[in-house]
C-alpha cells in the first residue's frame, strides 16, 4: 500500500497536514487486505463547529477511495480527529469489503462444470 498516493487536505484548522499524515497513512495502509485495486485516496480533515445531541463536534473526516472505476466515499463528524478517523475508516472498510466480495463472487463457472 506504500505506493498508493494519499492526498491529505486540511481545512479550517491551524494544524498542518503533516501532523495528520503519519496516523492517516498507518490506518489507510491496513485497508489493502480488503481490496487490492485501490488507485488512490483523498482525505479531507476539516474543523467544524456544530452541536448535535448536546455534543460539540469539532472534526470532520472525508475519505474518498478510487478503486478502478469505483469511487467509494465515507464521512464522519466527531468530537476529535481520532474518533472521526476511526469512524470514517470503519465505513470505508465496510465498503471495500463489499466491493471485494462482489468482485470475487461473480466469477463465471466453466460451462462443462455447470451442466454436470
Amino acid at each position: 500500500m506504500n505506493n498508493i498516493p494519499i492526498n491529505i487536505t486540511v481545512r479550517h484548522l491551524d494544524e498542518p497536514a503533516s501532523k495528520f499524515q503519519p496516523v492517516i497513512q498507518d490506518e489507510i495502509g491496513k485497508l489493502e487486505i480488503y481490496f487490492h485495486n485501490i488507485t488512490d485516496f483523498s482525505i479531507v480533515v476539516e474543523g467544524i463547529s456544530k452541536i448535535v445531541n448536546g455534543v460539540e463536534l469539532r472534526r470532520k473526516v472525508d475519505i474518498n477511495a478510487n478503486a478502478k472505476g469505483n469511487v467509494l466515499s465515507a464521512t464522519a463528524e466527531e468530537e476529535n480527529f481520532g474518533k472521526a478517523l476511526d469512524v470514517a475508516i470503519s465505513k470505508i472498510r465496510t465498503q471495500l469489503a463489499k466491493r471485494h466480495e462482489k468482485a470475487s463472487d461473480h466469477k463465471s463457472v466453466p460451462t462443462a462444470e455447470a451442466f454436470k
